[in-house]
């Protein structure tokens, strides 16, 4: 029964393949990818870090206690030459023991900077973390338009590939008659079997392409596998280079970036690494409020002493043999590398938006030249085809021509995809 509704599920959901655009995959992807939710249980780590950071700064309230039983079980006093043995009066204790119980109030009054410096630390890296996230999910927007645009492009490639297999199987038809009359020799007919052969090879490694492209997807969207999907084409505008500045969207990413705001922040977390380490120098003041006691029974200084008490408690550690200074040191060497890295971060932001700009004027430009040379190889072929069946060229001219034209159709398809994908990533550089 459950391999006959499988075998059914499988059934229908080849019939009624569902469609998606690009937006619903996207969609999909930023519900349904683990890395990204990976990242948001990140930020939500990165949140309790800050709040924890926060509650240094508050009062604490402790218990602290603990019970003493000495080491003889049986204790005889003595007074003068009388003992229990010999005096009934002599007081015997079978056991000494005693507690130490209090509740404790602290508050921090001054702590060398550590507090602060841990505020300061914890709020860089939870704004890390959710600039990671942000990140993330520019990533992944970015991954399935690729993953999107690549399929849409081989299963045009796949439709080109069709067509020159219906056109060169009707040639090869023709040229086998062609043959029986002796009109043609069959070296002709071999360079046309094996231009078929070869369509047909490519048909069939392009289908396993799309197929591989489409389980990708589901992976990334969360679409379950049995489930057949088709995607609705995309509509790539063209001269999408006039909504670019590379002089204005440079100064946006240089300065509110994803990659520049985390370069900024792990900077700050650095600053606040440092504060911290110079507080370990410093005299930490704190005042306390209690209330408890020690209370012994069976011992010759029998006491109970619970009461409220209050003050302040000072720990400076001002003598370590330098070491406090040599975290010092180091903290303020971590910072200055970190300073070095935000400068290479820097450079390197300027460098990935030059060349990502560059990349689609270029795509541009090659889309628009692939235009034309499509243009140019149809009417070429269309003209060749004539010619051929008029005997005015040769099986090998056609053939040429032909493949000419279905390259033409392919690099034009890849143009327009390459096109869109770096679009996408140079704006990612900006977000």
């Amino acid at each position: 029964m459950k391999k006959l509704m499988g075998i059914l599920l499988l059934f229908s959901s080849t019939i009624f393949a569902r469609e998606i655009d690009l937006q619903e995959a996207v969609d999909l992807a930023l519900n349904n990818s683990k890395t990204l939710e990976k990242a948001s249980r990140n930020t939500k780590i990165g949140e309790l870090n800050l709040g924890r950071a926060f509650k240094l700064a508050l009062p604490t309230v402790a218990y602290q206690g603990n019970y003493t039983q000495a080491e003889h079980t049986t204790r005889e006093m003595y007074f003068g030459g009388d003992t229990a043995i010999n005096n009934s009066g002599v007081n015997k204790y079978d056991s000494k023991d005693g507690y130490t119980s209090k509740v404790v109030v602290t508050c921090p009054i001054f702590q060398g900077g550590a507090i602060l410096g841990g505020i300061k630390g914890a709020k860089a890296q939870s704004n890390i973390l959710d600039y990671n996230y942000l990140k993330e999910k520019a990533n992944t927007r970015v991954n399935v338009i690729e993953i999107y645009s690549n399929i849409l492009t081989k299963e045009k490639n796949l439709k080109a590939l069709e067509t020159s297999k219906l056109q060169l199987s009707s040639k090869y038809k023709e040229q086998e008659e062609k043959l029986k009359m002796e009109l043609i020799i069959k070296a002709d007919l071999l360079k046309t079997q094996y231009a078929l052969l070869n369509v047909e090879s490519e048909i069939v490694k392009i289908k396993n392409e799309i197929n591989i492209g489409k389980k990708r997807l589901k992976i990334e969207t969360g679409i379950n596998f049995l489930e057949e999907i088709e995607l609705e084409k995309i509509n790539i505008p063209i001269e999408l280079s006039k909504s670019m500045n590379l002089k204005e969207d440079m100064e946006i990413a240089k300065n509110s970036s994803l990659n520049a705001l985390i370069s900024k922040n792990s900077l700050e977390y650095k600053k606040a690494e440092k504060m911290v380490a110079f507080s370990d120098n410093l005299p930490k003041v704190n005042v306390f409020a209690e209330y408890g006691g020690i209370e012994k029974k069976h011992f010759s200084d029998t006491m109970n002493n619970e009461e409220w008490r209050g003050g302040v408690q000072v720990n400076w550690e001002f003598f370590s043999f330098g070491s406090g200074i040599d975290k010092y040191r180091v903290a303020k060497e971590n910072y200055k590398i970190e300073e070095l890295n935000d400068s290479i971060v820097q450079d390197n932001i300027e460098i990935d938006i030059t060349t990502a700009y560059s990349e689609v004027i270029r795509l541009e430009k090659l889309r628009r030249a692939n235009k034309s040379s499509l243009g140019a190889s149809r009417e070429n072929f269309n003209i060749d085809k004539e010619r051929y069946s008029a005997g005015l060229i040769s099986t090998q001219d056609f053939l040429d021509s032909e493949v000419q034209y279905r390259e033409a159709k392919i690099n034009y398809n890849k143009a327009e995809s390459d096109y869109l994908i770096a679009f996408e990533k140079y704006r990612t550089l900006l977000i």
